[in-house]
């Protein structure tokens, strides 16, 4: 007999991080899924874009579940609306850019808890309310943020796009 258990979570519901001005909330972790995979939604303000990076062991899909994003794989920019997906499988660049304020991306990652949970717990903080951190003057530092990526298995290789 698997030691998992079944569950469901409503929308709102979650570990909710806030990060790096965006609001990370996971609905399955790595521990809930055997490590098969980890599942995570991000929200943001319009124009909320993260670094270029890829992942050492990670594979990790995009499913656009509200509002307007802008993938970047590798050379490739590709807009994308309500049930978009995309796919950036390990040692690949990519980054993503939400383009409305109403946007949701959900992050499938696998293998779960391989990297990402880690990274995000270590970059952010523990979401103290519903909705978006309030916004700051100040920007996280480039290197601080490679360093922990480093030390998860991720690998900042650019800035976000358009920065």
């Amino acid at each position: 007999m698997s030691a998992l258990v079944p569950y469901a979570s409503p929308r709102d519901e979650g570990d909710a991080l806030w990060v790096t001005g965006g609001r990370y909330t996971w609905k399955a972790t790595g521990a809930r899924t055997d490590g098969q995979y980890s599942l995570c939604e991000v929200s943001g303000p319009a124009g909320y874009v993260i670094p270029i990076h890829q992942h050492e062991r990670e594979h990790e899909g995009f499913y656009v579940a509200e509002g307007l994003v802008t993938l970047f794989l590798g050379d490739e920019v590709r807009p994308l609306e309500v049930g978009g997906f995309g796919f950036a499988p390990a040692g690949f660049d990519h980054s993503f850019r939400l383009d409305s304020d109403d946007a949701r991306l959900v992050l499938l990652i696998t293998p779960g808890a391989a990297g990402h949970e880690g990274m995000f717990a270590e970059m952010g903080e523990p979401a103290s309310g519903p909705g978006l951190p309030p916004p700051s003057d100040v920007m996280p530092d480039p290197e601080a943020l490679g360093a922990i990526a480093a030390r998860h298995g991720t690998i900042i290789t650019g800035p976000p796009p358009g920065a």
